[in-house]
């Protein structure tokens, strides 16, 4: 023990037992981060695709994705909020960004002294809510080829989310390098200050599949990679209206708004579902961060296709999952395979077992039972999320608020069932 103090007088036992935990501690993180790197080297040749023109330049590869899904994005505090996150980004990453392209600029890839980052921040917050925007900036200058370090929103305009109900998009891009020494605790801060500053509704971190904005003419190849490593993302550029239902993307990160998470329980009867000191909460001001372990899984189907960690979460807070994801890609129209309706449902539930992916999915695709579940709790009951409740036997009590520790009252002398609607 007196080898690990350095220089000085013998430590008092409880000091030198720290220092060697500590010691140890370190050298189990070193080993760790060396095994993902080695892993992921190991892999790299099977899911980086290059230009068939040109094998120095890339259009598909994988490294760290991080996504966030939001609904009303279009007000002017949320524009901001947009905003933001793009300068932290920037600020920690900016200097890999080479340039971009703006919708509203023809989508003409632009370097920046030509059109600079001001130019895209202030872009954002000047969008009238009743446009669109959309813009990337990224390291490699061309729609043609994937770029390592990218930052993009796609923000529908206010009156068409109004009807057609989309969502905004956020999507950021770093290579799995940027994980390196003090880089994975410096990624974390990030995430949960986008987390603060965007309020997903939803949305994941960790590896995924980076695209070139020609993406549609590589989906075959994602479809691959996809089902030959369960861990990496599928990260389109658009949220369709089904995600109000429900969460498309698990990861090592995955974000859910306070008022979903709220229904799986509090967060100590969470803690009792996951049952893994391994898997963190990171709760933040609109929600909470779950960390499936200290390193992202690749998931490669042959040998670990359904990652321990990411199963516990999914077993945890599958019922907020959407039900029906639809098509992830535009299906196979001329013998290439693609995800279609059936594939892109069995995809989602990647993490279920075969028996229960069986009991609600068809062989057309179709989902056929009910997955969603809420919080119910019988009268008497103490309140276990503030929130608004509605009473199922009697719904012409209406809404009720109460508050945590609040009991669950009777009605007409009955114990009733009582159902979280919203939370506080």
């Amino acid at each position: 023990m007196a080898r690990l103090s350095g220089m000085g007088s013998q430590p008092t036992i409880p000091a030198a037992h720290g220092t060697a935990v500590s010691v140890l501690a370190r050298r189990a993180g070193d080993e760790k981060m060396t095994d993902f790197f080695n892993a992921f080297d190991a892999e790299r040749w099977y899911f980086t695709f290059a230009d068939e023109d040109d094998n120095s330049l890339l259009v598909q590869q994988v490294g760290i994705v991080a996504i966030f899904h939001l609904v009303d994005a279009y007000l002017p505090v949320r524009r901001k909020g947009i905003a933001e996150a793009f300068s932290l980004y920037h600020k920690l990453y900016g200097d890999k960004l080479k340039g971009g392209y703006r919708e509203d600029k023809r989508m003409i890839v632009r370097p920046f002294a030509k059109m600079d980052f001001e130019a895209y921040r202030d872009y954002i917050v000047d969008t009238s809510p009743m446009g669109v925007v959309e813009f990337k900036c990224m390291s490699k200058l061309s729609l043609g080829h994937v770029s390592d370090y990218m930052f993009g929103v796609y923000s529908p305009a206010g009156w068409y989310e109004q009807v057609h109900k989309p969502l905004t998009t956020v999507r950021a891009y770093l290579p799995v390098e940027e994980l390196a020494g003090e880089g994975k605790a410096r990624f974390e801060n990030f995430l949960l200050k986008c987390c603060e500053l965007l309020r997903p509704l939803h949305g994941a971190a960790g590896l995924g599949i980076q695209e070139c904005h020609d993406w549609e003419d590589y989906q075959t190849l994602e479809h691959e990679t996809a089902w030959a490593y369960r861990g990496i993302d599928v990260c389109g550029p658009t949220g369709k209206k089904n995600l109000r239902e429900g969460y498309k993307n698990l990861n090592w990160y995955t974000f859910l708004a306070h008022h979903w998470i709220a229904t799986l329980g509090t967060p100590e009867e969470l803690k009792t579902k996951l049952n893994d000191e391994r898997i963190a909460l990171l709760p933040y001001k609109w929600g909470t961060a779950i960390r499936a372990g200290d390193w992202p899984a690749l998931g490669k189907a042959d040998t670990d296709p359904r990652p321990d960690l990411y199963v516990k979460v999914n077993n945890a807070i599958r019922s907020l999952r959407v039900q029906d994801v639809g098509s992830l890609h535009y299906g196979s129209i001329a013998g290439e395979v693609r995800f279609n309706r059936l594939t892109s449902n069995l995809w989602l539930r990647r993490f279920d077992t075969p028996q229960e992916i069986k009991a609600v999915i068809d062989e057309s695709g179709n989902v056929k039972a009910e997955e969603r579940h809420f919080l119910r709790m019988p009268s008497g009951t103490p309140c276990p999320w503030p929130g608004i409740w509605i009473c199922e036997e009697e719904p012409s009590q209406g809404r009720k608020t109460f508050m945590h520790n609040d009991l669950l009252p009777e009605v007409n002398g009955q114990v009733v069932t009582w159902r979280l609607i919203k939370a506080l």
